[in-house]
């Protein structure tokens, strides 16, 4: 049964991060053409506590990114450029080990940064509803 099995070449976890990656693209344009059409994407923990969670307004700061305005995309979310440039970042490491080593995960070289990041996103969660941005 083992030899019927091919074991996964880097060029086959190759093009199956291409595949995840165009398939994640296409996620991303449904959101971009819904948000345009003025269809928006409800935030549920703002429904549930009407608080604003660490991401709300990261649909319209994207959308603002799009259009090159970048104090729209600012004014939208202050933090979106560290959490979109952290997310991109860990799914780039996340894709270059899966090619490398065959495992999708995600190993951080610097545990401080991901502490910096985390404790920015929960400070920004915390000021943002205190002070109403």
């Amino acid at each position: 049964m083992r030899k019927l099995i091919k074991s996964d070449t880097g060029k086959q976890r190759l093009v199956n991060i291409l595949l995840l990656t165009a398939a994640i693209g296409c996620v991303g344009l449904v959101f971009v053409a819904l948000a345009r059409l003025g269809i928006g994407i409800p935030c549920l923990f703002h429904l549930i506590t009407k608080l604003k969670c660490p991401g709300c307004g990261n649909s319209r700061a994207a959308i603002a990114l799009l259009r090159l305005d970048i104090f729209g995309a600012f004014s939208y979310n202050l933090l979106f450029p560290l959490e979109f440039s952290y997310i991109i970042w860990v799914y780039v490491r996340c894709c270059v080990r899966y090619v490398k080593e065959s495992s999708f995960s995600y190993k951080t070289p610097h545990i401080a940064l991901d502490i910096c990041v985390l404790a920015a996103v929960l400070v920004w969660a915390v000021l943002r509803n205190i002070i109403g941005i």
